[in-house]
């Protein structure tokens, strides 16, 4: 999507995706959640052209996901580290990892398991209420509300949705 078509997007999931979305970031982030800090490390890992992966590497990092911290003076190498920011999507990974474990490799056939190093348990994601704990399993009855902010096109956009399918 072109930046200009994207700006007038006022959805947080259009503007992580544009950010995060594509097949090699998700990848590179998590590999970074599993330790590796490498140029070369994600280049052989993956199996990545260096140049996909040196745009999508500055790209992590103009963004605050990554910070680049040198460890060697010449030539001049870096350990790529996930910040704060880029730690945080480690639920969003879990999430695919579970999404994909069930509909994809159905009957325990994952190619690896990710398990808890304390007790050895797998992680699990779930959408849960703030304020009541409740669990969401699905987005059917309008369960999720859009609550809209003045001028805000895609809370509108939901309500609007909202009172047409109330009414039939």
């Amino acid at each position: 999507m072109k930046k200009a078509d994207l700006e007038h997007m006022e959805s947080s999931v259009a503007q992580a995706l544009d950010l995060i979305g594509d097949w090699w970031t998700i990848m590179i982030i998590r590999d970074g959640l599993l330790g590796i800090t490498r140029f070369d490390e994600f280049h052989n890992h993956l199996g990545i052209a260096r140049n996909v992966l040196s745009t999508r590497m500055k790209r992590l990092v103009e963004a605050g996901i990554m910070e680049k911290k040198l460890y060697i003076d010449r030539p001049a190498r870096y350990d790529y580290l996930l910040t704060n920011k880029g730690a945080e999507l480690l639920s969003v990974i879990l999430a695919l990892r579970q999404w994909g474990d069930r509909w994809i490799f159905p009957n325990g056939g994952a190619p690896f398991r990710v398990t808890h190093a304390l007790c050895g348990g797998s992680p699990q994601v779930s959408a849960r209420c703030e304020l009541c704990g409740e669990e969401i399993n699905s987005m059917e009855g309008f369960d999720l509300e859009v609550q809209a902010r003045e001028n805000d096109r895609e809370a509108e956009f939901w309500a609007r949705r909202k009172g047409q399918l109330s009414k039939g």
